[in-house]
């Protein structure tokens, strides 16, 4: 089985976005989302044809590495 797509377990459904989610929460375009799952920066999980991507993953690709002062 390829790397970039995993099996999913049901009962964590929890802690999943999917690409509509994903996009919202990271206030981004899901054409974006669905890139970085094309380029193998996040790790696509498949739910029958759903896809979903994990939060925490998802969260620390996004979140900022560091905090630049405004002028």
């Amino acid at each position: 089985m390829e790397k970039y797509k995993k099996k999913f377990d049901v009962s964590q459904i929890g802690n999943f976005f999917t690409v509509k989610e994903a996009a919202a929460e990271g206030r981004l375009h899901q054409v974006t989302v669905r890139r970085l799952l094309t380029d193998r920066k996040l790790t696509r999980y498949k739910l029958g044809r759903r896809t979903l991507i994990k939060r925490d993953e998802f969260l620390a690709l996004i979140k900022p590495t560091e905090i630049v002062p405004a002028d």
